[in-house]
């Protein structure tokens, strides 16, 4: 018994000493400065809020100056967006993040490509993938059941649009092999 606790407790020592706090004296003056307007309530903070904000400091006293004012950019983007834009963003990043090398690569060789081509052949591309996107919407709202598709009062059968096939449509923009 007496064993068990002992390595209870050495267990449950190890757990205190990852969350444990990050005293504000123990922080570099780079970090101290940094993290000023945070000083009154540091002690407040959980030990792991205050390893990430002490960690973010040191970051941010390594970066040049054109570093800090490209991140102080991405900052204010950022808090321009929203929610939903957030979302979708913290999404994109997911699925990239989750890419093979192989992949990645792949998807920047494809940006770097398109970034060259001249802005007038840019817009074209990007109106056709536009116009695909609509493409792939108006098939999906096709494949919805007849009791699940838009309706219209006042139009016979509810309005259904029982939208025509969209082969034709897509023939001019989708390049045969």
């Amino acid at each position: 018994m007496n064993i068990k606790t002992l390595a209870l407790l050495v267990l449950m020592s190890g757990c205190t000493v990852a969350n444990a706090a990050v005293d504000w004296n123990s922080l570099s003056p780079a970090q101290q400065s940094v993290l000023a307007p945070m000083q009154k309530s540091w002690a407040t903070l959980s030990g792991a809020r205050q390893e990430k904000l002490a960690l973010g400091a040191a970051r941010w006293s390594a970066m040049t100056p054109q570093q800090r004012a490209e991140a102080q950019q991405r900052l204010n983007f950022w808090k321009q967006l929203s929610p939903q834009e957030q979302a979708a963003t913290l999404a994109r990043r997911d699925e990239f993040r989750s890419m093979t090398p192989d992949q990645r690569l792949q998807l920047q060789q494809t940006q770097q490509n398109f970034s060259q081509l001249p802005m007038s052949e840019q817009l074209m591309l990007r109106k056709r993938f536009e116009q695909m996107q609509q493409l792939e919407q108006l098939q999906q709202l096709q494949q919805l059941p007849s009791f699940m598709a838009p309706t219209t009062p006042g139009f016979p059968n509810g309005g259904n649009l029982g939208l025509p096939s969209l082969a034709p449509a897509l023939s001019p923009l989708v390049p045969v092999h």
